[in-house]
C-alpha cells in the first residue's frame, strides 16, 4: 500500500519562533522519504521561491502544493496552476480606497504591495520573508494566485471578507489574511496531484485554518499541539505535541507510522 504524507510548513514542518527545521522533525523527514512506500508532500501558503530556506530537506520531497493549492508540481515540474483573474483582483483594489487596508499580491518568485507600511514589515518578520516591493500594478504585469490583506484589526478583515465574496479568507495574524479562491485550496490541490501519481492512503498534518480542507479530506488528519484553532485538533484524529516540544519522530512512531 502507498501512502502520501503531506506536511504544512510554518509552525509545522519549519519552526518560525528559531528559523530552523528542528531535529526530531528533520529525522522524521530523512525516515519517511527513505521508505518506497511513502510520497512525501508540502503544503503551503508559501511560493517556491519562499521555502528555499530548507534547501537541505527539499530533495527529500515529491509533491508541492503551494501558495494554498494554487501552484502544484511533481519535484521541479509544474503540474497545475490556477491564477486569480485580473478583473477580480481590480475589484478588491476598489473596495480598499479610503480604508487604510493594504493589499498584497503574491506569484512565484515575487510578491508585491500596493504602499509601504509597518505592519507588512511586522508580517513578514515573523515568517522570515524578504519584504515586498512597493508596486500597485503588480497584477497588470504578472499572474497572481493569492492576495494578502493587511489591516488594523479583524473588523476590517471582516469588511473585506463580506465585500470581496469571491474569495475565501485565511486569517494567519491579527489584522492580516490570505485571500483566494474558494474553490482553490490545499486539499483541492492535494486532489489534482493525487489524481496524476496515485497512492491508497493520505495523512496529512497541519496546524491552521488553511490545512482544515486537506485534515478533512485525509485518511489520518494530524493536528499539530500549537494549532491555533480548536477545531484543527477536533477534526483530526490525532494531536501532534507542540512544535516547540520537538517530538515529531517519537510522535509518528508511537502512533504507528513509522
Amino acid at each position: 500500500m502507498k501512502t502520501a504524507i503531506y506536511f504544512d510548513f510554518d509552525h509545522t514542518l519549519f519552526f518560525n519562533d528559531k528559523g530552523v527545521v528542528l531535529p526530531q522533525t528533520k529525522k522524521l523527514i530523512k525516515a519517511l522519504a527513505s521508505r518506497e512506500d511513502v510520497i512525501l508532500g508540502l503544503a503551503t501558503g508559501r511560493s517556491r521561491s519562499k521555502i528555499d530556506i530548507i534547501d537541505d530537506l527539499l530533495p527529500y520531497f515529491d509533491h508541492f502544493v503551494m501558495i494554498n493549492g494554487s501552484m502544484l508540481y511533481i519535484k521541479d515540474k509544474l503540474v497545475a496552476d490556477f491564477p486569480i483573474k485580473k478583473e477580480d483582483i481590480t475589484e478588491v483594489i476598489e473596495a480598499i480606497q479610503d480604508r487604510h487596508i493594504n493589499l498584497g499580491m503574491v506569484n512565484e518568485v515575487s510578491d508585491c504591495i500596493i504602499f509601504d507600511d509597518q505592519r507588512v514589515i511586522d508580517a513578514m518578520n515573523a515568517l522570515r520573508i524578504v519584504h515586498p516591493d512597493v508596486n500597485p500594478n503588480f497584477h497588470l504585469e504578472n499572474d497572481v494566485y493569492q492576495l494578502w490583506i493587511f489591516a488594523d484589526d479583524e473588523k476590517d478583515i471582516d469588511y473585506m471578507e463580506s465585500t470581496c465574496s469571491k474569495f475565501k479568507c485565511y486569517p494567519w495574524h491579527v489584522g492580516g489574511a490570505d485571500f483566494i479562491y474558494p474553490h482553490v485550496h490545499k486539499a483541492s490541490g492535494i486532489n489534482v496531484l493525487r489524481s496524476i501519481d496515485p497512492y491508497d492512503r493520505l495523512i496529512v498534518v497541519g496546524d491552521g485554518m488553511n490545512d482544515l480542507q486537506m485534515i478533512e479530506l485525509a485518511d489520518i488528519g494530524i493536528a499539530m499541539g500549537n494549532a491555533r484553532d480548536e477545531i484543527i485538533k477536533e477534526k483530526a484524529q490525532y494531536v501532534a505535541p507542540h512544535i516547540n516540544e520537538d517530538k515529531m519522530y517519537d510522535f509518528f512512531e508511537s502512533i504507528g507510522l513509522l
